[in-house]
C-alpha cells in the first residue's frame, strides 16, 4: 500500500488534540528532570535490568508512550509495548495494543499522534517499514508501507513531518549491503512515488536510525563513523534556507560513550532527548548485550546553527559601506534570541573603521585595507552554546 497521504495545514495541526501546546507540562512517570548528563529513564517500567529495551516514542500530547522489547532467541518476545496517561497516572506497559505485535521494533508517532509507524520482520526477512492507524490507545489496521520504501534489503528508522517528508534507513544500496543509508521521499499528485539517498547525511559508514523534527528542522542519526574509538553515536544536521542539511555533527561525549548510542527521540516540548544505549560485556566467555532507554536536556544538543549565508557587498577601496547580514544567518531549534559579536578570524579585534551592530547585524564604515580581510560573527545562544561564521571582504 502507499503511505497514507497527509493532507494537513500547519494551522490545523497546531489544534489538533494530538498535537502538545508548548505550556503544557507533560508527565513523564514522575521522574526528575536530567539535566547535561543522560539518566535511565523509567527504570521500574521501560528500562528493566537484564532486559534489551530499545526504541521510545511519545505522542505529540505526551499521553501514550511506546517502546520496543527485544529477544535474540525468542522472536515471540521482540514486540513493541505502549503506555498510556489515564486518569492522572501511566498504564502499565501492554503489548495488546497492536494486532500481531511479534518482532515489531522502533515505533514511531506520526506529527498528528493518528498515525504509528514501525519496523517488522517476518519470516525470519529483513525489516521492513509498516504502518497503522492510532486512536483511543489502540493501534489499528497495520499495513505494509509500498514498496518504494520497502525493499528486499533491511529498513529500520524512519520519521515524517508536518509538511509529509518522509525519512528512513535502508541497506538497499548494493554496493554497501553492510551499511545502511538515509533516504527520504516526498509526495506528488500520486503519493509517494520515488526515494532518493540523502548525500548529505550518508556515508560508507551505517547509518541505522534517525528521529526527524516535525517541523523538518533539524534530523538526528545513529551512525556508525569510527569516530573518538567508540561504536555507533547520534549526530546532529540541520535544514538550511536553501534547503540542504548542514553536516552531521557527533553530540558530545556525555551522549556518546564508549558503548552503543541509537534510537533517538526528542520529546514533543523538544526539552529532552531519549535514545538507547547498549553495552557488551564478558559472561562466561561470551558477548552479552543489554540496553536501556536514556534521557537527557537538549539545552546542550541545540546549538545556533548557520541558516542563510547570502551575502552580497560592493566593497570599494577609501569609500563607506555598508553591509547587512541577513536577519535569519543563525537559526537556533528552542531559542530565538541570540547574541552577537564580531572580530577578526584570529580572534583580534575588527579594525576601528569597521562598525558592528549587533542588533541590526551589519558592518559599516570607511574600508581602509588593500588587503582581503576576514571576519568572524560569533553567535551565542541563552544557553552558552555557541557557534561562528566566517567570510572574507575586500575591496575592489
Amino acid at each position: 500500500m502507499k503511505i497514507p497521504y497527509l493532507v494537513i495545514l500547519i494551522f490545523i495541526i497546531a489544534c489538533s488534540s494530538g498535537q502538545n501546546p508548548d505550556n503544557q507540562e507533560l508527565s513523564y512517570l514522575g521522574q526528575k528532570a536530567p539535566g547535561d548528563i543522560p539518566e535511565v529513564f523509567g527504570r521500574e517500567d521501560i528500562s528493566m535490568k537484564d532486559r534489551f529495551d530499545m526504541g521510545f516514542t511519545m505522542s505529540p500530547d505526551g499521553r501514550s508512550m511506546a517502546f520496543g522489547v527485544a529477544h535474540e532467541s525468542d522472536p515471540t518476545k521482540t514486540a513493541i509495548y505502549l503506555m498510556n496517561f489515564v486518569n492522572g497516572e501511566w498504564t502499565a506497559p501492554s503489548k495488546s495494543f497492536l494486532p500481531d505485535n511479534v518482532n515489531t521494533f522502533f515505533p514511531m508517532f506520526d506529527p498528528t499522534g493518528s498515525k504509528l509507524y514501525f519496523a517488522k520482520s517476518t519470516d525470519g526477512a529483513p525489516t521492513d517499514l509498516w504502518v497503522a492507524d492510532y486512536s483511543d490507545n489502540k493501534a489499528t489496521n497495520p499495513q505494509l508501507l509500498d514498496s518504494v520504501f520497502n525493499s528486499s534489503s533491511r529498513e529500520a528508522g524512519h520519521g515524517v513531518s508536518t509538511n509529509e517528508s518522509f525519512y528512513f534507513t535502508s541497506n538497499r544500496d548494493d554496493q554497501y549491503q553492510c551499511c545502511g543509508d538515509v533516504y527520504y521521499s516526498e509526495p506528488d499528485s500520486e503519493g509517494y512515488t520515488t526515494v532518493q539517498r540523502v548525500d548529505e547525511l550518508s556515508s560508507i559508514e551505517d547509518e541505522e536510525s534517525l528521529f526527524l523534527s516535525p517541523e523538518g528542522d533539524y534530523i538526528i542519526i545513529q551512525a556508525w563513523r569510527n569516530e573518538f574509538e567508540s561504536k555507533h553515536d547520534l549526530y546532529i544536521s540541520f535544514k538550511t534556507k536553501v534547503n540542504s542539511w548542514t553536516t552531521p555533527e557527533r553530540l558530545n561525549s556525555r551522549i556518546n560513550s564508549q558503548e552503543i548510542e541509537q534510537r533517538p527521540f526528542v520529546s514533543p516540548d523538544r526539552k529532552y532527548l531519549f535514545f538507547s544505549r547498549t553495552s557488551v560485556t564478558q559472561v562466561d566467555g561470551q558477548d552479552s548485550y543489554d540496553s536501556d532507554i536514556y534521557w537527557v536536556s537538549t539545552k546542550s544538543i541545540f546549538k545556533p546553527y548557520l541558516y542563510n549565508d547570502d551575502i552580497d557587498v560592493d566593497i570599494r577601496y577609501g569609500e563607506p559601506f555598508q553591509l547587512n547580514l541577513p536577519k535569519d544567518l543563525f537559526k537556533d531549534v528552542d531559542d530565538p534570541e541570540l547574541s552577537y559579536q564580531a572580530s577578526l578570524a584570529d580572534n583580534a579585534e575588527l579594525p576601528e573603521w569597521i562598525k558592528f551592530d549587533a542588533s541590526n547585524l551589519s558592518l559599516s564604515g570607511t574600508w581602509e585595507s588593500k588587503e582581503p580581510l576576514t571576519i568572524k560573527i560569533m553567535v551565542t545562544d541563552s544557553a552558552g552554546n555557541s557557534g561562528d561564521f566566517r567570510f572574507q571582504l575586500e575591496s575592489i
